[in-house]
């Protein structure tokens, strides 16, 4: 029986936006069939992709007036792209699960692995759902002693 691999944000965004590792996380997202992330790293791609659209389309830079933005304008400039990410998640059936961690165990993971928050939460949704793999380009995760990194 295979298991689920987790898909970190990173991996999503440079297909998204054919960044430099376009062509790599293509490659690992079609040779791994059961792909799994967490509402978590959903945010996290939902979030870059507004606030680049926010900068290439308005000049846009601080949080506050993307805020703004947000609210005099809704996200329709934003809307093709956050569009084709969901698209992305469907045509690749990603399976998308809550980020399952605790408060005290995301500190002790933070200061025990040296990891911003993020990163300790899908370390910890990892171990919580017992996947053991996870794509991601952030080296970060290679302290994890529970997560394979891949690449």
């Amino acid at each position: 029986m295979r298991e689920y691999v987790f898909v970190d944000s990173n991996v999503f965004i440079q297909l998204l936006y054919e960044g430099a590792r376009a062509s790599e996380a293509e490659e690992l997202l079609d040779k791994y069939p059961l792909l799994v992330t967490s509402i978590g790293v959903v945010d996290e791609v939902l979030h870059f992709i507004i606030r680049r659209e926010a900068v290439n389309k308005y000049g846009i830079k601080r949080a506050y007036d993307l805020r703004r933005l947000i609210r005099s304008k809704g996200i329709s400039f934003a809307k093709g792209s956050l569009d084709k990410f969901t698209s992305l998640l469907g045509e690749l059936y990603v399976r998308v699960v809550g980020d399952e961690a605790e408060p005290k165990q995301i500190i002790n993971t933070m200061d025990d692995y040296r990891l911003a928050p993020r990163d300790a939460i899908i370390a910890l949704t990892c171990k919580h759902y017992g996947i053991s793999t996870i794509l991601t380009f952030d080296e970060d995760f290679k302290r994890i002693p529970w997560l394979k990194v891949v690449p």
